[in-house]
C-alpha cells in the first residue's frame, strides 16, 4: 500500500490560508461580534502556529514552508484592507 505524503508546499498554503477563517468563524460564532476590527481578524492568524508547530516538529519541512506562505498571504490582505479600504480602520 502506498503511504501519503503530507509534505506537499501546496498542502501547507491550505492549511495556512484556510485556518484563520475557520477560526473567526468560530470567534464570531460564539462572540456574535457583527463588525470587523483589525485586532480580531489579526489575532485569527496567530492559529496558523499549530499546524506550522505540528509541521516543523513532524519535519515536513516543505508543508512548514507553505504555512508561512498561507499567513503571508493573509498578512497581505490585512494590510490591503487596513491601509486602502474602510473595513479594519482603526479610527
Amino acid at each position: 500500500m502506498k503511504e501519503l505524503d503530507f509534505d506537499k508546499v501546496w498542502l501547507g498554503i491550505i492549511y495556512g490560508i484556510l485556518i484563520p477563517p475557520l477560526v473567526f468563524g468560530l470567534y464570531y460564532l460564539f462572540v456574535n461580534e457583527h463588525n470587523l476590527k483589525r485586532i480580531n481578524v489579526s489575532l485569527c492568524m496567530v492559529a496558523n502556529l499549530a499546524p506550522f508547530y505540528l509541521t516543523l516538529n513532524k519535519e515536513l519541512y516543505k508543508a512548514t514552508k507553505g504555512v508561512l506562505i498561507g499567513t503571508f498571504i493573509w498578512a497581505g490582505v490585512i494590510a490591503y484592507l487596513s491601509f486602502f479600504t474602510d473595513y479594519l480602520r482603526i479610527l
